[in-house]
């Protein structure tokens, strides 16, 4: 593991690189799909059809179809995913071009001053005072010192607000001009398993969401997701799934805490309090909490360090491996996939076409 992928993986200001997830893996995709824990969808077909087939014969032994299908399930599922996103990032590029340029003729102007007008103008460098007040609040490990890293952070600042300000203007064309998205998506089946779940399991919006309590983006997307319990109540459902990842040790034996917590009843107050101290998942800290949430403090010790849960978390990492994802947040929205830390404005697009399409919206 290099120094530089540790680095962009244990603290936010990873995102001066803005990468929208931590990775575990060598893959050049932040965070591939998931597919159910027993088979990739994506190959579940071919699988099906060709399990007597024999692959390759080595003396005795056979290698069938179905056996190659389950070991490069993951590799499979990302690929056909990644051919997904291309489709998909092209179309938007393409609507975006069509709305940005139909604005400005509009209002008379060349695409260029529109942009500079709508997006670069309302995207003011921040201050000193700013940035640090930001470095502040995510400081890095290492001791790393608030001048060293002063113009990146205000230049990630910067391109955070330049994009806030584009997220912005675009959702304000497609909403005016009733935009219509007919691709349809890439959908998998993904087991919600016997995980905490917050809401109705039978929902018509099942959010299943595989996550690492040491990972810094996957405390960032807990406002969008308050937003999007907020603004849907009974209509979603989200499962917590457990994907530790390899360059945070701390992070299993957390899960393990949060369903300990969740034998009392607070997996998600004992969930919202491990992603507020990240930094502090020692035994003796996940021990703490538990007094501090009202819980029994001795039942939960008992739990806790019997490692009764640690099969668990295996069995989440297991799964989300096999079916192919590599990095945290990773988002199944009615088994539509949502890669990273998104704002609640890519949560909504994705949960009001799937409310559209069961005639609730």
């Amino acid at each position: 593991m290099s120094m530089t992928r540790t680095l962009l993986c244990s603290l936010p200001l990873a995102a001066l690189l803005a990468l929208p997830a931590c990775s575990g893996g060598t893959s050049t995709t932040a965070a591939p799909a998931a597919a159910h824990t027993s088979a990739a969808p994506a190959t579940a077909a071919s699988a099906g059809a060709n399990s007597g087939k024999l692959a390759a014969k080595i003396g005795r032994a056979e290698i069938t179809v179905a056996e190659l299908d389950r070991r490069a399930a993951g590799k499979l599922v990302r690929l056909k995913t990644q051919e997904y996103e291309i489709r998909k990032q092209t179309l938007d590029e393409l609507i975006d071009e069509q709305l940005l340029s139909e604005e400005a003729t509009k209002q008379g102007i060349t695409r260029d001053e529109l942009e500079a007008k709508e997006i670069a103008a309302k995207a003011v460098e921040p201050s000193d005072e700013e940035a640090k007040a930001y470095f502040d609040k995510n400081p890095p490990r290492g001791g790393v010192e608030f001048d060293k890293v002063k113009d990146r952070v205000k230049a990630f600042m910067k391109r955070q607000a330049e994009q806030d300000a584009r997220t912005a203007l675009i959702s304000g064309l497609r909403e005016g001009a009733g935009v219509e998205v007919l691709l349809e998506p890439l959908r998998f089946d993904v087991s919600m398993d016997n995980d905490p779940t917050y809401g109705n399991k039978d929902a018509p919006i099942t959010i299943v969401e595989f996550s690492d309590f040491q990972c810094p983006y996957c405390s960032r997307v807990n406002d969008a997701l308050t937003q999007v319990k907020e603004a849907y109540g009974d209509k979603i459902s989200l499962t917590f799934r457990d994907f530790p990842l390899p360059m945070h040790p701390e992070a299993p034996k957390a899960g393990e805490a949060s369903h300990c917590a969740d034998e009392q009843g607070k997996f998600w107050e004992y969930h919202d309090k491990l992603f507020e101290n990240q930094r502090a998942l020692k035994d003796e800290d996940l021990k703490s909490y538990a007094g501090t949430l009202g819980l029994d403090a001795a039942a939960f010790a008992t739990c806790l360090d019997s490692g009764k849960y640690a099969e668990d978390i295996e069995k989440d990492k297991a799964d989300g491996e096999m079916a192919g994802v590599s990095g945290t947040p990773a988002f199944f929205i009615n088994g539509v996939f949502l890669n990273g830390a998104r704002p609640f404005e890519q949560f909504k697009e994705v949960i009001d076409a799937e409310l559209k399409a069961k005639g609730l919206l």
